[in-house]
């Protein structure tokens, strides 16, 4: 799939913003309600969402809350977030683009502060973390939020077996995500400086139709792999899709596509 090289650009995230929001988000949200419980802004807070991409978080909290500034390095996805919190009369959202290793926000700026399944792809997490903290008042609450790892024989495994099979034989292994363990996203936030730190679990299940529908939801969705794609001549794209989803049908058969995907939801609070 896409080297991290390239889903550390924000051209890769321009490219499936349209995917994302609509297939997506709509399954990420559960997380983002969980991630808000955990952070517990009061009605007078003010919350910063990084990495917000189409405003999945940002604009579930924005009418619990005073203010929600929303930061994200695609201009793509920062547009879709203006417009949709213009579209739901949401006046108290800021949409910025910017790099959350380098907050464009002075110290003690917000109450809480939230990044799910975005700091997790920055080049400098610890860096990352470190600004987290550093916009927040001293009690402030920060939650990160990362995938453990799927077990073998999962839908997305099998995927990602089958394009490497296709593509270029076994090569290497699949990309694994930091953070994606208890002990990792603890430390982490530790070094970081974040105090009391928790890290919870959350679990939901992911539904496709059929293997096409599957297929299609990572091809427009999925920035490990749709920026390939778009990449390729038309004809070794058909090729490549024809193999892949002849591949999952076989491992996967042809119904409905049902697994549980966890993520690890890490707290940290910033001390006085």
């Amino acid at each position: 799939m896409t080297s991290p090289a390239t889903f550390q650009q924000p051209i890769a995230w321009d490219s499936v913003e349209a995917g994302y929001t609509d297939l997506f988000a709509p399954v990420l949200a559960r997380y983002a309600r969980a991630a808000v419980e955990l952070a517990r802004p009061d009605r007078d807070a003010r919350v910063l969402d990084v990495a917000a991409g189409p405003g999945t978080l940002a604009l579930l909290v924005a009418p619990e809350v005073r203010y929600v500034s929303a930061l994200d390095f695609s201009p793509v996805m920062i547009e879709r977030l203006r417009a949709e919190a213009k579209e739901r009369g949401l006046g108290n959202v800021e949409a910025v683009v910017g790099d959350g290793q380098a907050l464009p926000y002075a110290d003690a700026e917000f109450n809480a502060a939230v990044s799910m399944f975005g700091l997790i792809f920055f080049p400098d997490r610890a860096l990352g973390l470190r600004e987290l903290r550093r916009v927040l008042r001293p009690g402030g609450r920060a939650v990160v939020g990362s995938w453990a790892p799927l077990d073998p024989g999962t839908p997305p495994v099998v995927l990602s077996e089958c394009l490497r099979a296709a593509m270029a034989g076994p090569g290497g292994p699949p990309l694994e995500l930091p953070l994606a363990t208890p002990e990792a996203m603890h430390d982490a936030l530790a070094d970081a400086g974040f105090e009391q730190v928790e890290v919870s679990r959350v679990t939901h299940e992911f539904v496709a139709a059929d293997v096409d529908a599957f297929w299609a939801v990572h091809t427009r969705a999925n920035v490990l792999l749709a920026p390939l794609l778009n990449g390729m001549a038309a004809d070794d794209r058909e090729r490549l899709a024809a193999r892949v989803v002849g591949d999952l049908r076989d491992r996967l058969g042809g119904g409905e596509i049902r697994y549980q995907q966890t993520a690890l939801l890490g707290l940290g609070v910033r001390g006085a």
